[in-house]
């Protein structure tokens, strides 16, 4: 059988997240620089606008290799942050070299001719030449770069490069890290639910030995008694019964008439026992049949009243099973109106009252609940209630 792979983790699988922290950070840049030039009449808007996509597209690459660099550099969020640091200044001179390159390269003026680029840092000198006037210049103007004043410039688009490879590394490691955060909540969400399902599993099956310890001390005094033709009904009962609450998932629900139903074969399985004691009456509305309920929810309280309510009398003792709805919440309860023993509450009752409150602790947490009660007549009465949810067919 081949085993599920386990899923990456939220490191390995960053590809996504990387690219889509890059191009947003770059495009709303973009955007606020062409906003701000044409907010100030910047000149030659749509060359210059091109040229800014194209220091847009490049410092993305350069952005990139940072997130490699930043990928290798797994540990904790201090190291990481570290990292960031330092990858962010190389990065920045690659960012103010890649704009005094791109800005340098020569511009079209209003005659059509191409001349030099300005430079930052480098002021323009116009020269005018035979033939033509002062005021066109500008065509045939040349840049006269002042090397002190270019590394000032570039210094200072460092700075600013800097600032901007600083933020991004932010926005993606707390993209990286809140992603991871995600998922440990998500596995322990799961681990959570597993622990659940197991304690649900356990409890249910801590019924059926219970019970079968019981049934087989009866099945084994009607064989010594010679009441072979009852011992050959109570062994199909039991087979039954088996194979009915084994048969389903113990974490998964069933509907009242099924539990109902799974009730009647364990009472007529208690009847073979006490054929002249035991009187069953239930008390259920056709319509609460699909409400849906945990399985074998009743079985340890049917099975505690006719223990200490059937088998400790030699009268007569009636066991009923009711259900109704209260507040849009589903009550079931188990009534006996046998001995007035004191039975010790729940923590007398061993796998009994304490399996069947705490199934519903785990189930439903405190939206459910059970009590037990002495009946004033005798006998005792225990209450279980539980939000009431319908089949879904």
């Amino acid at each position: 059988m081949r085993l599920p792979r386990p899923q990456l983790p939220f490191r390995v699988r960053s590809f996504d997240t990387a690219w889509a922290s890059i191009v947003g950070f770059w495009l709303l840049y973009f955007v606020v620089n062409t906003v701000r030039a044409i907010a100030v009449a910047h000149p030659r808007q749509w060359e210059m606008m091109g040229r800014r996509a194209l220091i847009i597209l490049l410092m993305m690459g350069v952005t990139w290799a940072v997130h490699r660099f930043l990928k290798r550099m797994v540990g904790s969020l201090q190291r990481s942050v570290v990292a960031a640091a330092a990858i962010a200044l190389p990065a920045a001179l690659a960012y103010a070299s890649l704009n005094a390159f791109v800005l340098a390269l020569p511009i079209t003026v209003h005659d059509g001719r191409r001349v030099p680029g300005q430079a930052w840092g480098c002021p323009r000198v116009e020269r005018t030449t035979a033939g033509v006037s002062a005021g066109d210049g500008l065509a045939l103007s040349q840049v006269n770069c002042d090397p002190e004043s270019l590394a000032e410039q570039i210094i200072v688009t460092t700075a600013d490069g800097y600032f901007l490879f600083i933020a991004w590394s932010a926005l993606y490691l707390a993209l990286q890290y809140a992603g991871e955060v995600r998922i440990l909540e998500r596995r322990g969400a799961e681990l959570r639910a597993a622990a659940q399902s197991a304690e649900l599993r356990a409890l249910r099956y801590q019924v059926n030995p219970h019970f079968l310890f019981n049934t087989l001390n009866s099945l084994s005094s009607l064989v010594m008694t010679g009441r072979l033709q009852a011992a050959e009904r109570m062994i199909a009962n039991l087979s039954t019964f088996f194979r009915t609450s084994l048969g389903g998932d113990p974490t998964q629900d069933v509907t009242l008439s099924e539990e109902i139903a799974l009730q009647r074969l364990y009472l007529d399985i208690e009847a073979v026992r006490f054929p002249e004691r035991l009187i069953v009456d239930i008390d259920v509305p056709p319509e609460l049949g699909s409400a849906r309920v945990p399985g074998l929810i009743l079985q340890p309280l049917v099975e505690n009243a006719v223990k200490h309510g059937v088998s400790k009398t030699s009268r007569p003792v009636t066991i009923t099973l009711r259900a109704d709805v209260a507040e849009a919440m589903l009550r079931l309860s188990v009534d006996d109106d046998g001995a007035s023993v004191d039975r010790g509450g729940a923590e007398g009752t061993g796998v009994g009252l304490r399996n069947v409150c705490d199934r519903l602790a785990a189930r439903y947490g405190d939206a459910a609940g059970c009590r037990w009660v002495r009946r004033p007549r005798g006998g005792f009465r225990v209450e279980i209630v539980l939000p009431l949810a319908r089949h879904a067919w």
